[in-house]
């Protein structure tokens, strides 16, 4: 979750001198130092020095927003930390909001860009895009990886992001490939032309939209915060969806919550509707706070559990100003657990504490034995899944409670780093994040860089969009009729 200022936006095609990125670059290497609470975790001092310089360097001639944000984001690749890096909502509305947009949604398919959504319903879902107004598909997704900060080997994770871009990065790039530096990109109403097909056989067009009448159209498809459901071909089945551990309305995502594992409870009760598994779906959840996420745990546990083991806090004046992980009334947990916020909140706020401070969750989650459920769980995860979601995932993979489904999420087993700051740069004014806490999920604690790995792999092949089919799904019921 991502707290902080909120500044005007810069013009996605303002110009900036060698000077200003370098004003930038200096900024931003100060802030990281100052605040990460792990900068030198993958890189030495002098590998900093080294990227910081050579940013500077190749920046020297200037350029545009785009330009100046692929050097900060090439430095802080150094980090492999999705926590820190370009606040790329805040940069995706700049693009949108200057630019337009393109009404299609992709996503990185058997090595190919394929439409996934197309909000104008022009282009069937499927459809293989080779080119944009020219562009090739691939150099707009090569575009957006440069921005994205990958979590350590999280590959699979980076990718999934950069597909996120490639709308409002579009229209965009058409002005940007221009040698002219005040050059101007697509703009709303513009129709661009779309090169489909494997062998560039098809020819189609797609219009670029004000962001304001896209987003009014993706109201009417928003999907909830969580959702349950019994799967219609498959009622023993629960499909529990949470999209968010940071929802608009917390009472009522807690109210869902226990509804779902009632109803499994009072099913259990009848032999005739009895519940033989459930599937829990993380995919695109990106997290949130961790004291939702554990609300999940008094369901789902055998036993008492410490999660996450502990927090590592970088102290400083910006997170005392910014950050304070909240207390959500009401919880079902006991009153314990809610003491590791107290003292959470405490170290955030302590201006006398030293440089760093390990803050741990000595209090434990307890089942809750009147709605636990015991019976198989298969968790659902992808490339999105992040933060919160991968914390909740390592407990689940290291306490044996089910089977992991999907693509490796945004992180490793043995933690995450959290609560970033929000700061804008004061030439370019972009929004940057910063992290200021590494969450630890594993007693004897260490580090990985390798990302969580699925128990059983599955990745959308391009016949199961033309067929809106969903092997995930498919996977997890498949194991959980072995299960039973």
């Amino acid at each position: 979750m991502s707290f902080g200022q909120r500044e005007s936006a810069p013009d996605g095609f303002a110009y900036l001198t060698g000077d200003q990125i370098a004003l930038d670059l200096d900024s931003l290497s100060a802030w990281v130092l100052r605040l990460h609470p792990a900068p030198f975790a993958h890189c030495s001092p002098e590998e900093w020095t080294a990227s910081l310089d050579k940013n500077k360097r190749l920046a020297r001639g200037g350029g545009n927003v785009f330009t100046a944000a692929k050097a900060y984001a090439d430095l802080m690749s150094l980090l492999e930390d999705s926590h820190t890096g370009i606040a790329l909502q805040s940069f995706a509305n700049t693009l949108a909001s200057s630019n337009g947009q393109i009404p299609i949604e992709v996503a990185t398919v058997e090595n190919k860009t394929v439409v996934v959504q197309d909000w104008s319903k022009q282009l069937a879902r499927g459809s293989i895009v080779r080119s944009i107004g020219g562009i090739p598909s691939r150099s707009l997704l090569g575009m957006s990886l440069s921005l994205v900060s990958q979590e350590g080997d999280a590959l699979v994770s980076s990718v999934r992001m950069a597909d996120k871009l490639w709308n409002d990065l579009a229209p965009f790039a058409l002005g940007a490939v221009s040698l002219a530096p005040f050059a101007l990109g697509a703009v709303s109403g513009d129709s661009l032309p779309l090169i489909l097909g494997v062998n560039d056989s098809m020819f189609a067009k797609t219009k670029v939209v004000a962001k304001a009448d896209l987003d009014s159209i993706k109201l009417t498809a928003v999907k909830r915060d969580i959702s349950w459901r019994r799967l219609p071909e498959h009622p023993d089945i629960v499909h529990l969806t949470i999209r968010s551990f940071h929802p608009e309305e917390v009472r009522k995502f807690k109210r869902e919550l226990k509804h779902c594992f009632q109803t499994i409870c009072r099913a259990e009760k009848k032999s005739k509707s009895a519940i033989t598994g459930m599937v829990l779906d993380l995919r695109q959840n990106s997290g949130g706070h961790i004291a939702l996420m554990a609300e999940l745990l008094p369901y789902l546990a055998s036993e008492a559990t410490r999660i996450p083991f502990g927090a590592q806090i970088k102290h400083s004046k910006v997170a005392r100003g910014q950050l304070s992980q909240p207390w959500i009334g009401g919880s079902i947990f006991s009153f314990g657990y809610d003491r590791n916020f107290m003292r959470l909140n405490k170290a955030i706020r302590d201006q006398n504490q030293n440089n760093m401070s390990f803050v741990p969750f000595m209090n434990p989650i307890t089942p809750k034995k009147r709605l636990n459920y015991s019976g198989p769980v298969a968790m659902v995860l992808d490339g999105l899944s992040a933060s919160a979601s991968v914390s909740l995932a390592a407990w689940f993979v290291r306490s044996g409670r089910g089977k992991t489904i999907g693509e490796p999420p945004m992180g490793s087993i043995s933690g995450t780093f959290g609560n970033p700051v929000r700061l804008t740069l004061p030439s370019s004014m972009l929004q940057i994040n910063v992290a200021t806490a590494r969450y630890y999920t594993e007693e004897p604690i260490r580090w990985q860089t390798k990302p969580l790995l699925p128990d059983f792999p599955v990745a959308m092949t391009i016949q199961d969009h033309k067929l809106n089919r969903d092997p995930f799904l498919e996977k997890a019921v498949e194991w959980l009729r072995r299960a039973e």
